[in-house]
């Protein structure tokens, strides 16, 4: 048995930590000793390393519980926990793909300062090119995009049904901003193929029961052609245009 000392320096934490978990209903000591200090068994130790990981990767109290519960019951792959690492997933590809669009904006915004001041700004922005250049992050491609699409949501858009229609936006010239709870998707240019196969593509994403809340609307913009992405599920078309722009047609 392990002392509330011992444990903590085996899993790197606080005593008080520990104690928070007991509170929370996450962590039971196996017992007491005759003067009532708490004692735990050496299977805690993987315990808390499981709950501290969950905790690491962003999952609620209670959700950590039901995971817990799994793990004790040796069950921790089954339906209803592979649910809450998916939606874990997801909530984190949301996350992403908002950083994206931010990064995809102040991206353009940068040019337009780099076009306006010849001066200041010009050095800034290849000081802050140079930074990037020398750390890339590049952008997923599309293919993995699909291949998760296919993983975890069976999408349309990853069938061969869709696959003219993304060969036919690859490289195209986008802005991507969200705004009032939707993603806007502005694909520059009036090319009469890019319109049919946005026009494809949105039919496709209507059709779509794997996320029947993603509602895509396409319309004519002076500048192009726009698509407006609403829904739990939006961001999934966000992060597609990402991709497609930086592929060679």
């Amino acid at each position: 048995m392990l002392t509330i000392g011992q444990l903590a320096r085996r899993v790197g934490l606080r005593p008080s930590a520990l104690r928070y978990y007991e509170a929370e209903g996450l962590l039971e000591p196996a017992g007491r000793t005759e003067a009532g200090y708490r004692l735990y068994a050496p299977a805690d130790v993987d315990t808390v390393r499981l709950l501290r990981r969950a905790q690491r990767l962003g999952f609620s109290l209670a959700e950590i519980r039901a995971l817990l519960a799994a793990w004790r019951g040796g069950d921790l792959d089954n339906a209803e926990t592979l649910a809450l690492a998916e939606g874990r997933y997801l909530a984190l590809e949301r996350q992403v793909t908002e950083l994206r669009v931010q990064q995809h904006e102040l991206e353009l915004f940068l040019q337009e300062l780099t076009g306006a001041e010849a001066g200041a700004a010009q050095s800034a922005f290849g000081r802050l090119v140079d930074r990037i250049c020398a750390n890339p992050t590049a952008e997923l491609p599309s293919h993995t995009v699909l291949d998760w699409l296919t993983t975890y949501n069976g999408c349309l858009l990853s069938g061969p049904a869709a696959q003219d229609v993304l060969a036919q936006l690859r490289g195209r010239h986008i802005h991507v901003w969200r705004e009032d709870d939707a993603y806007h998707i502005l694909v520059v240019g009036r090319d009469p193929a890019t319109a049919a196969a946005l026009a494809e593509l949105t039919r496709l994403e209507r059709d779509c029961a794997a996320h029947p809340n993603l509602i895509p609307e396409l319309t004519d913009d002076e500048e192009g052609y726009l698509l407006v992405a609403r829904g739990d599920n939006a961001f999934i078309l966000a992060r597609l245009f990402l991709a497609l722009e930086h592929e060679t047609p």
